[in-house]
């Protein structure tokens, strides 16, 4: 996963700490990382997804 993707991630997280489903916002916003149009798993998508989730435990000590 390219760095650039990476700090995009956690500028995201940042923005929407407050969101109440954080998860499921940054799941959506970065949808066409993850998912094909069919919704399985892109190469590398189960990678974006799991970056996502620990971001979010990281940044904002929530437990997803």
């Amino acid at each position: 996963m390219k760095k650039e993707l990476k700090q995009t991630i956690v500028n995201f997280i940042f923005e929407n700490e407050k969101e109440f489903q954080l998860s499921i916002a940054v799941i959506g916003e970065f949808r066409e990382y993850i998912y094909t149009g069919k919704g399985e798993y892109l190469i590398g998508g189960e990678d974006v997804a799991k970056f996502i989730k620990d971001a979010i435990n990281l940044l904002t000590n929530k437990n997803y």
